[in-house]
């Protein structure tokens, strides 16, 4: 038996690190609750199998960057997943409070959040997926469904979001395809008045194709769209294309096409992220990297479309829902 024992002492870190290597690689995952960030979340595990082990925790009540260290510290996960802009806020905060000189605060991975790039600016080993669909994807798929040429689009934005304006307007012009901008600067004190203004310019004077309506919630609260953009869309008569599936739901009177991102597809393209991370040895470069959603899911309000354009009935095999 003594004998047994020794030869068991003797192996015994051999066993521990064949254990090791069979061990799932804890992920952290800091979201908010719903269920757009349950169909992520699906993606993200299903993707990613059993070599992985997920500690999840809702962001909400007094949850803070303190309770973020502390759940870091009791599970050492080799990397986070941060689920819209209070978790990347939240894990900003606590990347300063950490100050364990043995174990490094793990590389995380942003996604569902309003302008990932600049939430993410300044925040060491932290990549991301942006939420916003790029407009020459949104406007190439309007261009499929459409029998009505689409050549210049209408956008309104502020200072915030006047390089994604660019950026986009820049691909845009490879397609032939305008992107038109009308600025509302910060300050403004009546915005909805200045959102109804701007339609009609870009309705009246620069006669666009149709009307893009950005994820900026500084535009989309309750106020500004009852007072602001429904009056406008009213006498649009054009394609006005979202972001959101609910601006395209039944009776909304805002859009008639919705792009967005496939909520799982989202999930799916973070778990490849990770394992990339995994192959690199949990090591982000020095350069965070910001990629588009690679899956979008269409919806299409059928009634607002018959209003606003001509629609190839053969293109609506390829609108993911169709609603009426």
């Amino acid at each position: 038996m003594n004998r047994f024992r020794r030869r068991m002492r003797a192996f015994l870190p051999v066993l521990l690190l064949f254990a090791a290597c069979g061990a799932s690689d804890p992920i952290l995952v800091l979201r908010e609750d719903g269920s757009d960030f349950r169909e992520t979340m699906e993606g993200l595990v299903r993707e990613l199998g059993p070599e992985f082990a997920f500690e999840e925790k809702i962001v909400e009540g007094g949850f803070g960057p303190r309770e973020a260290v502390s759940l870091i510290a009791a599970h050492r996960p080799r990397a986070m997943v941060l689920m819209d802009n209070e978790a990347i806020r939240i894990h900003a905060a606590a990347q300063k409070l950490w100050n364990d000189s043995v174990v490094p605060y793990p590389p995380a991975i942003a996604l569902m959040a309003v302008r990932v790039d600049k939430a993410i600016a300044g925040v060491r080993n932290t990549s991301g997926i942006f939420y916003e669909v790029p407009g020459l994807t949104i406007f190439l798929n309007l261009r499929a469904l459409s029998k009505a040429p689409i050549h210049k689009v209408g956008v309104i934005a502020r200072p915030y979001m006047a390089d994604f304006v660019r950026e986009s307007a820049a691909w845009c012009e490879r397609e032939s395809i305008r992107l038109v901008s009308h600025e509302i600067p910060d300050g403004r004190k009546n915005v909805a008045r200045a959102v109804r203004e701007g339609i009609r310019r870009l309705r009246d004077r620069e006669k666009v194709d149709a009307l893009w309506i950005l994820n900026d919630n500084y535009f989309l609260t309750a106020e500004i769209i009852r007072e602001g953009w429904i009056p406008a869309l009213e006498r649009f008569r054009k394609p006005v294309l979202v972001g959101v599936e609910n601006f395209v739901s039944p009776g909304s009177r805002f859009g008639a096409y919705a792009v967005l991102p496939d909520h799982y597809g989202l999930g799916a393209q973070a778990a490849g992220m990770i394992v990339r991370l995994k192959e690199d040895g949990w090591r982000m470069g020095q350069k965070a990297k910001v990629e588009h959603p690679l899956a979008v899911h269409k919806v299409l309000n059928l009634e607002s479309a018959r209003k606003s354009m001509r629609i190839r009935p053969e293109s609506l095999m390829e609108v993911d829902k169709v609603v009426e």
